[in-house]
């Protein structure tokens, strides 16, 4: 387990994916940043909370990135062996995004196999 960052991707992922996605490459402090549609990437700054409506009032800072970004979520359901790893790689450079790749090796959850194991 440990520490994270959110990732919220506006920009389209190349297999469609729209789920939940985490880093560890940002300084795991349970941030989120944002891949904006026009591929810059954003971390959300809560600027204040309402007292009384808990209402959420955030701002975005360009974090201006110049290097790789590693990023992933998963999909399906585990009890129906249909959990899928998704795993991204994206390359900025002077801040912008010039490419996002799956990482396909890393595709199929690892449980999926020990699963089906029975013991003796």
């Amino acid at each position: 387990m440990g520490l994270f960052d959110y990732i919220v991707c506006e920009f389209p992922l190349p297999d469609g994916f729209t789920g939940e996605l985490q880093t560890k490459d940002l300084g795991c402090a349970l941030l989120t940043h944002v891949i904006t549609n026009d591929g810059r990437l954003l971390l959300e700054h809560v600027d204040r909370i309402d007292d009384e409506s808990e209402a959420r009032f955030t701002s975005r800072r360009d974090a201006n990135l110049h290097g790789m970004l590693k990023f992933y979520g998963s999909s399906g359901e585990h009890e129906a062996s249909t959990r899928e790893w998704h795993e991204y790689n994206a390359k900025f450079v002077d801040g912008q995004l010039v490419s996002i790749e799956r990482d396909m090796s890393k595709a199929k959850w690892p449980y999926q196999q020990v699963r089906h194991r029975t013991r003796r």
